[in-house]
């Protein structure tokens, strides 16, 4: 028996997953600069070159960074595509990032915009308190896991789910940074940390609140609300900040 469309919808399981259809342009030049700043991180390594991270964890920082400029400005994938290879100089400054911070970055805004157009779904909240159990094992993973509650709270529609949702992934990620012997730790910030968090509140105060938006929901169901991304908008530039308060010059590379 064929699958129905229905039945390979993804949005049946979670509303936390965003398809990455190759049919549109903007998703395809994401692709490409994965790849690319993989090849690069690859070609650096075979001639030697100490850059602080590998292949995998450019291509993955890169796109990171395509996906969470989509859900904060989802009309414009302009905005998505200059994302890519201003997350690659930065990353070359830096010589590393938190991926599981980013991941927790993304999902946060994901959920607070509504860009997918769905509730929760017990798969997604599986997936949360994991990736917040993850997020204990570094010291700036407290900026994710504090994304994640707030992001439950913000949007899913009943208390109760959220403080239980939440208790778990606080629980989850004690867990794992009392195992794992992870504290916090501050690293004195350098010229680079001050003018990055500098240009990362001035970006912020000129893009809150949003302009209305027109893009569907990936479900269908409505366009997204302008107030879910205004929301998500303040969300990223939090993690920006908070990051730099908790861990200094670590947490503006991170």
């Amino acid at each position: 028996m064929t699958p129905t469309i229905s039945a390979l919808n993804p949005y049946r399981l979670t509303s936390l997953q965003r398809v990455v259809d190759p049919r549109y342009p903007s998703n395809r030049l994401a692709l490409a600069g994965a790849v690319l700043a993989a090849a690069v991180a690859a070609v650096a390594l075979l001639l030697g070159a100490d850059l602080g991270f590998g292949p995998l964890g450019a291509a993955m920082a890169v796109f990171l960074s395509w996906a969470i400029a989509r859900e904060l400005d989802p009309d414009h994938p302009a905005s998505a595509a200059f994302a890519m290879p201003a997350a690659f100089v930065l990353l070359l400054a830096a010589g590393e990032a938190s991926l599981l911070v980013s991941a927790a970055v993304l999902l946060a805004t994901r959920i607070t915009a509504g860009t997918v157009g769905t509730d929760l779904r017990p798969l997604d909240v599986l997936v949360l308190i994991g990736l917040s159990g993850l997020l204990g094992s570094q010291s700036i993973g407290v900026v994710g896991l504090a994304l994640i509650v707030a992001a439950l709270f913000i949007t899913d529609r009943s208390a109760v789910r959220s403080a239980a949702i939440a208790v778990a992934a606080v629980a989850a990620f004690a867990a794992v940074a009392v195992a794992s012997g992870s504290g916090l730790a501050w690293g004195t910030p350098g010229g680079g940390d001050w003018a990055t968090l500098a240009v990362s509140v001035i970006a912020s105060l000129l893009i809150i609140p949003a302009s209305p938006v027109a893009t569907p929901t990936d479900r269908g169901s409505g366009t997204i609300d302008v107030k879910r991304v205004t929301a998500a908008r303040l969300m990223a530039a939090l993690a920006v900040v908070g990051a730099f308060f908790v861990a200094g010059g670590i947490g503006i590379q991170a």
